[in-house]
């Protein structure tokens, strides 16, 4: 259902970026911040989060910053969606209280969320 949310509010851009786990895809959407669980807590730069936040009020910037990586998983019927990194434009986008941030879903199996999240996995099986 949310998946449906997300990429009804997808947009393409020109932006040429790279990421670990985002390379391969090539669609960036408008994800909204509420449905991404960012379950590790960041070690913030303030400086660079300041700076991020100047990028994202200066209308010919502000689609600069690369996109962040957005697990997308799809468990027992429902969609979750996890972000591990982009710590910094995370933290910019709360504190300019965006609605959205620029992403690459990645379709990721519930595995990968248990090897990064071990016992506190929501796709743990009892």
């Amino acid at each position: 259902m949310i998946l449906r949310l997300v990429r009804t509010m997808s947009t393409k851009t020109t932006v040429d970026n790279f990421s670990i786990h985002g390379n391969a895809v090539s669609e960036v959407c408008d994800i909204p911040l509420s449905v991404v669980n960012r379950p590790i807590p960041s070690q913030l730069d303030r400086a660079k989060v300041e700076e991020m936040k100047t990028i994202l009020q200066t209308d010919t910037k502000k689609d600069d910053l690369t996109p962040i990586d957005i697990h997308h998983v799809e468990y027992k019927g429902q969609d979750y969606y996890f972000a591990f990194g982009g710590c910094h434009r995370w933290a910019a986008h709360k504190e300019l209280q965006k609605e959205t941030i620029k992403g690459k879903l990645i379709s990721t199996p519930p595995s990968v969320i248990n090897t990064y999240l071990g016992s506190s996995s929501p796709f743990r099986e009892t």
